[in-house]
């Protein structure tokens, strides 16, 4: 049976191309729109399509062009919690998977934004423990690896500066270009030359194996500088193997005490003459059967770190039955592309498996690290004033927001260009009367013979002045000289002159749609609107 596999790095390169769309020559010419005034039961349900796109167009109050500083990549937001069990990460596992959390396994996303505004990504979850201690720090600790008390790994990515408009109760923004001086100190706080290429920090058991010992308080007998061969207790190399957990130190253990250099191995047993053979010379006098605390040796599991890459170093942790729990990366290495750990030691059967970072190194590409397949379009309607020059009326309501691509301009045959297209637009027909008897706010008005039998109809959404409407959802076009009639109201005036809306009905691509509870637009008052897109 034939299989597909699609990748999450579509999302984040469409999501990346619309990001990069709004800026250049010919930027993309798009508009976050605010809509339909008239009050419902309950927020209705949007349904795709021609006629819903129309009817959205049609009832659209004002929008706001949006530029290329009003979009950015974004990631659901994770925050650090107390005992929680976070996803470390694992080049084997999907990235859907690692980017998710699972309420069965109680298990929360690869990635934490703390109280400090900090993201970071979990190397090593501590063999699935919960997390109790909150990530600090950053590149200026060890490249932005951090370890905390709880036994996690973690990998400093970027800091949230307060003034990011991105962030919000359930998003978080991503630099958009990672290595790159492009991201201000007030949006992103982020230092590439912590990125290290093949960073090796974390090490999994697969099969911890059987009979396993670490030996400590081995006595040994007097030796001088420049030794190989030590001589220890008579009981060690024999006894010791009698013992329920089975082990004789094994070749190829670590060896460490007074006098012994750093890094030595055990480099052969003779058990018959209790003799141990070490890699390297001792390098002062040691060894001392009376005073066992000050003078004795401490032979350990080994773990060495092959690979192509330099630097790992790390350590076994075993337990009292024999089994080795975990392995811990003590010097990070770097470089490594691949790698595997062996184990040595007086046992059997232990596997593992070593965790390699992405190419190039972890928060190298941070929208790919964190699969930010998503968008934020984020823009503040009364930022300029209130009104926005009169363009956006106060004491309004609306209960639609969107966004739309490509415009005409009311009466064209072309779409806006990036010289034509104005930063905040008026969408409704304002239509002046004769003086008479008041329309309604909603109501339906019309020209013709009736409600259904009309010429031109549309809804007052706002009455300006006692001879001025705004008119939404407007089909047929106004006639000047004519009677205006309002169904509800009985009001019916005649037409002096209208102003049409910024665009043509119906010529833009509506992108996104949300219905909302109702806003109250109030003097002194602006709104920030925020959409996010998912590729």
């Amino acid at each position: 049976m034939a299989t597909k596999y699609t990748s999450h790095l579509q999302g984040l390169k469409s999501a990346e191309q619309f990001v990069d769309g709004f800026s250049g020559s010919s930027p993309e010419i798009q508009y976050i729109f605010i809509g339909n005034s008239l009050p419902a039961a309950e927020i209705p349900q949007i349904v795709e399509s021609v006629s819903e796109n129309n009817l959205v167009f049609d009832n659209i109050i004002a929008a706001k062009r949006v530029k290329a500083s009003d979009v950015n990549l974004v990631i659901p937001r994770v925050n650090w919690e107390t005992n929680k069990k976070y996803r470390q990460f694992d080049p084997d596992v999907s990235i859907e998977d690692s980017i998710t959390g699972n309420t069965s396994q109680s298990l929360k996303p690869l990635y934490v934004f703390t109280s400090t505004r900090n993201v970071y990504k979990c190397l090593s979850n501590n063999e699935s423990s919960n997390s109790t201690v909150e990530p600090s720090g950053d590149y200026t600790t060890s490249n932005g690896v951090i370890e905390t008390g709880d036994g996690y790994i973690w990998k400093y990515m970027y800091n949230v500066r307060s003034g990011n408009k991105f962030i919000n109760s359930t998003h978080l923004p991503v630099p958009t270009r990672n290595n790159e001086s492009t991201e201000t100190d007030t949006v992103f706080n982020l230092d590439p030359s912590g990125v290290r290429a093949g960073e090796l920090t974390t090490i999994i058991m697969t099969n911890g194996g059987d009979n396993y010992r670490n030996f400590s308080n081995v006595s040994v007998l007097d030796f001088g500088v420049g030794n190989t061969t030590l001589t220890v207790s008579a009981d060690f190399l024999s006894a010791i193997g009698n013992l329920s957990v089975s082990g004789i130190a094994a070749a190829n253990m670590s060896v460490s005490g007074n006098g012994i250099a750093s890094d030595t191995v055990v480099s052969s047993i003779d058990t018959i003459n209790n003799k141990i053979t070490i890699d390297k010379e001792t390098i002062s006098t040691g060894g001392d059967t009376s005073d066992i605390t000050a003078n004795n040796l401490t032979i350990t599991t080994r773990v060495i770190v092959d690979g192509d890459g330099s630097g790992a170093i790390a350590s076994a942790t075993v337990n009292a039955v024999g089994g080795i729990t975990n392995i811990s990366v003590d010097t990070i290495g770097v470089n490594y592309e691949k790698a595997n750990a062996r184990i040595f030691g007086t046992g059997t059967n232990a596997n593992t498996r070593v965790l390699l970072a992405p190419k190039f190194g972890h928060a190298f590409n941070l929208g790919k690290d964190l699969a930010a397949n998503s968008v934020m379009v984020a823009t503040k309607i009364g930022d300029i004033d209130s009104t926005e020059n009169g363009l956006v009326p106060v004491g309004i309501d609306f209960r639609q927001i969107g966004l739309l691509r490509n415009p005409y301009k009311y009466g064209e045959s072309s779409a806006v260009t990036d010289s034509t297209a104005n930063d905040v637009v008026k969408q409704v027909y304002t239509v002046a009367t004769t003086t008479g008897s008041s329309y309604q706010e909603d109501e339906l008005v019309y020209q013709g013979s009736s409600a259904t039998n009309f010429t031109v109809s549309g809804r007052v959404h706002r009455i300006v002045t006692a001879t001025q409407i705004e008119v939404i959802d407007v089909h047929g076009e106004f006639t000047p000289a004519v009677e205006l009639v309002g169904d509800t109201s009985g009001a019916s005036r005649t037409v002096t002159s209208i102003t049409t809306p910024e665009f043509e009905p119906h010529s833009a691509d509506i992108l996104y749609v949300e219905n909302i509870t109702p806003v109250t637009r109030v003097d002194g008052q602006s709104e920030d609107i925020r959409l996010v897109l998912q590729f």
